[in-house]
């Protein structure tokens, strides 16, 4: 699927995304359908930044709803519903509940009224969707349906419908759609510079610098938007602002049931059950952004750590989290607190030494698919109703095989890999005794999924909540599988960098367990 650099140079294409985080896997993927010549790189691998970091949810924003923003919500709830029939491997139906607890320590509890209000406004918005509408629960049927809830002055709650996703899955399917319909996608692939000649890149791997013709660039680098312009030489103010969003995993909880609970500070808090691991947080923290990601800082654990055991009887122990990120929202450059700036996206076209950039700001997963729809059809003078809103994602047509477990990963895809596995014993086996995988599904992903790296293949193509598993078997197994089937290996390199990457990730979290951070 990867595209070697090399053969982009001195050719031409009519646009170049840069950025193959969802925003721009979404563009490129809506551009190739359409029939447009099409590059998409990433300095990293697909999804190495804020697509991976998010809170896995596809879903309206009820709390965008307080703020005004309906036709925010009215277009996630759209999409939502789209995701779900497109896509139903990777996004599933959510119950999500409510709880509304009593006045304590003079802390003024979110109006159960005007949730109710909402929760129908919400289900309004969504039009004819699946999912079922809003109903309210007692204390006791909400304690009964979120085992584990604080009793103590839990009033009453909602149960409302939304729904959750494994967001790097979701974009690398995105990816993937895009090259099967003829799009050049290259990771680890970064924009150097822009000049009269053209669009300058280098091969990361390599430092091969090539050359590309293109009049329209969309930087869809997220929070490296300002970076990027940068080094396509647009002088002018930043366009984007920075907010940090730090989650915990908790190990997996029985039930579908996830929390959506507002805390006493106004902010809404989550806890989203998965297979592997149960997704806590957010955060909404005003911190620029002066290189790549990094992992949530001791201020963000204790934060979610206070908010679970605000909500959860028994609170979780530091020793409980089994994983934690940080993941950064690219923000329009706006005064006032970040969770109360609109998430809308737009782009801004700005001109540099060779053709037009538009820089993508703001955005939500929910809705990569739309953005990227109204951007072709602006620029490009296209349909505004792309082909996109009727095509499955890659694995999402087919019979639903929701017993087969590789087919919440793969979708209708998952048959290549048991043929695969059929074809030799030792692909059947597990990679890791600790992790869900097959032999079978790495060897798929290097042959099929664009893998570059060991922290490509470990951290963003055999996806787990709570990370690779990192004992020194697993990891030897693992780097075995990739050396005989990767076209390069840069021998314990990899391992070392996967480690790197994995400690980056996880920030403050070790030292915080251990009471020294």
């Amino acid at each position: 699927m990867r595209t070697d650099p090399r053969s982009l140079h001195d050719t031409t294409a009519d646009l170049l995304v840069v950025g193959a985080g969802i925003q721009g896997a979404a563009i490129a993927r809506d551009a190739a359908v359409r029939g447009l010549a099409v590059v998409l790189c990433d300095g990293r691998d697909f999804a190495a930044g804020t697509s991976s970091r998010s809170s896995k949810l596809v879903h309206g924003g009820l709390r965008y709803l307080r703020q005004g923003h309906f036709a925010l919500v009215r277009e996630a709830l759209r999409e939502r519903e789209l995701l779900l029939r497109s896509t139903p491997h990777l996004v599933r139906p959510l119950p999500m509940l409510m709880p509304f607890f009593a006045r304590k320590n003079g802390v003024r509890p979110v109006s159960r009224a005007a949730m109710r209000l909402a929760t129908r406004a919400y289900s309004w918005l969504a039009g004819r969707s699946t999912l079922p509408g809003p109903r309210p629960l007692t204390a006791a049927a909400a304690a009964q349906a979120f085992p584990g809830l604080r009793t103590s002055g839990l009033r009453s709650a909602l149960e409302f419908f939304d729904a959750a996703t494994q967001d790097t899955r979701l974009t690398l399917a995105n990816v993937i759609a895009a090259a099967e319909s003829g799009a050049r996608v290259v990771n680890h692939c970064a924009l150097r510079a822009v000049d009269q000649d053209g669009v300058r890149l280098v091969d990361r791997l390599s430092g091969d610098e090539v050359r590309l013709r293109v009049e329209h660039v969309i930087n869809a680098a997220g929070p490296a938007v300002d970076a990027v312009r940068r080094r396509a030489g647009i002088d002018g103010e930043d366009l984007v602002r920075h907010s940090r969003g730090s989650h915990l995993v908790l190990p997996p909880r029985a039930g579908e049931t996830s929390l959506a609970a507002f805390l006493p500070d106004g902010r809404i808090q989550f806890v989203i059950p998965h297979r592997e691991g149960t997704i806590c947080g957010t955060t909404d923290v005003d911190d620029p952004l002066a290189d790549t990601e990094t992992g949530p800082p001791t201020a963000d654990l204790d934060y979610v750590h206070e908010a679970l055991g605000w909500l959860l009887d028994p609170a979780p122990a530091r020793g409980d989290i089994r994983a934690a990120y940080a993941g950064w929202r690219a923000l329009p450059a706006v005064q006032g607190p970040a969770g109360g700036v609109n998430r809308e996206a737009f782009t801004v076209t700005e001109s540099t030494p060779n053709g037009r950039m538009h820089s993508v700001v703001g955005g939500k997963l929910t809705t990569h698919r739309a953005l990227a729809e109204r951007t072709l059809a602006r620029l490009f003078r296209l349909s505004k109703r792309s082909p996109t809103r009727r095509l499955a994602l890659p694995g999402g047509d087919g019979p639903r095989e929701v017993r087969d477990p590789l087919w919440w990963r793969h979708g209708s895809r998952a048959h290549a890999i048991w043929e695969l596995a059929a074809s030799d014993r030792r692909l059947a086996e597990p990679l890791s005794p600790h992790r869900p995988f097959l032999v079978a599904e790495a060897v798929y992903a290097i042959r099929n999924e664009g893998v570059v790296t060991l922290a490509d293949l470990l951290l963003r193509r055999l996806v787990d909540p709570r990370g690779p598993c990192l004992e020194r078997e697993s990891l030897a197994r693992a780097y075995d599988v990739f050396r005989q089937h990767a076209a390069s290996d840069r021998g314990e390199d990899e391992i070392t960098e996967l480690l790197r990457e994995v400690e980056v990730e996880r920030g403050d979290l070790w030292a915080w367990q251990s009471g020294t951070g």
